[in-house]
This record gives structure tokens, sequence and C-alpha cells, in this order.
């Protein structure tokens, strides 16, 4: 569940900061999948809505992301999942998904990027570049969540994590995983 605070900036306007996790779903739901994603990487761009959607279905599990922005995509795909970030920052869970779906639909992957700007609901976009630019929390929050994807042996995107969040047990899913593969694991989980 992201929380919202307040700072103040210019002239004593109170802006909204929300801090992640940003889930999509339920946030009491028994099972999470964390996905470890890469705004440029082209097999997330078509997996992620996909997922999504699955998760849209169920009633009992949501999704949450985690940033893996990869060497070889260099700093576009940092930047992007700056752009995210700080949308959902400034507007919480909704603002940060709009963001990824934004991005994913604009990009051309591959390191490549996309031309012109993301126009997400509630977020000012000069406040969004800003914090892009200079929000030194949001980039550290970043590296910080692809040393932790290292650490733990993750060093490719999309990599799926599904959590029983009764339990605490996990299970680690390589790849785009389909709604079988995925109905199997949250099973396999369920009875250990």
């Amino acid at each position: 569940m992201s929380v919202a605070c307040f700072a103040l900036t210019r002239g004593e306007v109170q802006t909204p900061q929300h801090t992640s996790p940003w889930l999509y779903g339920p946030p009491d739901a028994r099972w999470t999948v964390t996905e470890f994603a890469d705004l440029e990487c082209p097999y997330c761009k078509t997996y992620t809505p996909v997922l999504k959607a699955w998760v849209q279905q169920q009633k009992d599990v949501n999704l949450q992301w985690h940033h893996l922005p990869l060497d070889f995509h260099g700093a576009t795909a940092v930047h992007e999942a700056k752009l995210a970030e700080c949308a959902g920052k400034l507007g919480g869970a909704p603002a940060f998904w709009q963001a990824i779906d934004q991005v994913f639909e604009q990009t051309r992957s591959n390191g490549q990027g996309f031309t012109g700007q993301l126009d997400v609901n509630g977020v000012n976009h000069q406040e969004l570049v800003a914090c892009t630019a200079s929000d030194k929390q949001v980039a550290l929050h970043i590296s910080q969540q692809t040393e932790e994807a290292v650490k733990t042996g993750i060093t490719a995107t999309p990599t799926l994590l599904i959590r029983d969040n009764t339990t605490g047990r996990s299970i680690k899913l390589e790849g785009p995983a389909d709604g079988v593969l995925l109905l199997s694991a949250i099973d396999w989980l369920a009875q250990k």
C-alpha cells in the first residue's frame, strides 16, 4: 500500500509524496507476483500487459514491480525507471502503473527509448521532469533494487518471484510465465 506524505515546495504549496512498493491489484492479497523488469526489455514490453491482465482476473493476487535496468540498455533504461518511480512518488500507485504502460507503449526498446513525454493523470509534467533529473532518493532506490536483484541471483528480465504472503515462501520463475504456469506455481507453494 502506498503512503502519502506531504513535502513543502515553492511558496508553501504541499505536494503529496507517495512511497513504494507499487502494487497492482488488492493490497491485502495472499499472493504477490514481483516482476523484475527493465523498461527497455522487449520481452517485458510484450509480457507486462499480459501479466497485468492475468493479475486483474485473480481475486487474491497482486503485482509488484522491481526495477532491474540492464547494463546493455544503458542510461535509457535507468532514465525510464526514474520517470516511472517519480510518477509514483508524485501520484501514487495508479500514476506509477500508468507511467509503466506509457513507457512500454512508446519505447522502441533495446536502449533506443522514446521521444515525446509521459502524460500521467494527476502528475504535473514539470514536477515529473524535475524529479527524474534530480531526485537522489529515486536514483538510490532504483540502484538498490538492481543490487538486491543481482544479490539474489536475478540477472535477466522478466523474472518473476511469487510469494505466499501468509507463509513467506516463494518461488522464482525466469522468463514470461503464462497463467497456467503461474497458477501451478501458486498451487505448489500452497501445498508446501
